[in-house]
């Protein structure tokens, strides 16, 4: 194939992806989610901090955080402290259901302090999430 012909294959491609809703991370979102967003958050007597509940959800207000992909979230926490150790977990479900803790470019951490955490979705990937601070 000719360099123009490539040349033309390779626009076209970025065409047809612009015109398919724009770049993977068209959902994306950058919020703070405030304590009153979590009504199922909860401090252990060991000073853990859980943002939701591990599976089985039996209350729809307690469904994992939509957690969307090339997103930033702004967590307040109760600690009064900054967190040594932050886990999240990660699943498809609302439920929690069949989750994995995050890793790698799907939960960032971004910064620390001791009223917030940022965290950051750096894939395309919509995902669940639970948020653990000790």
């Amino acid at each position: 194939m000719t360099r123009i012909a490539w040349g033309a294959a390779l626009s076209l491609l970025g065409l047809l992806g612009s015109a398919c809703g724009g770049g993977p991370c068209g959902d994306s979102e950058d919020r703070l989610v405030p304590l009153s967003e979590l009504p199922c958050s909860r401090t252990s007597a060991e000073g853990v901090w859980e943002s939701h509940p591990f599976p089985p959800v039996s209350d729809a207000q307690c469904y994992w955080l939509e957690f969307r992909g090339c997103s930033q979230y702004q967590f307040e926490h109760p600690l009064g402290r900054a967190p040594l150790q932050i886990l999240a977990y990660t699943s498809f479900d609302q439920d929690g259901s069949f989750s994995t803790p995050a890793s790698g470019n799907s939960f960032v951490v971004q910064e620390v302090s001791e009223s917030t955490v940022t965290i950051r979705n750096a894939q395309s990937q919509f995902f669940y999430l639970r948020l653990t601070l000790d």
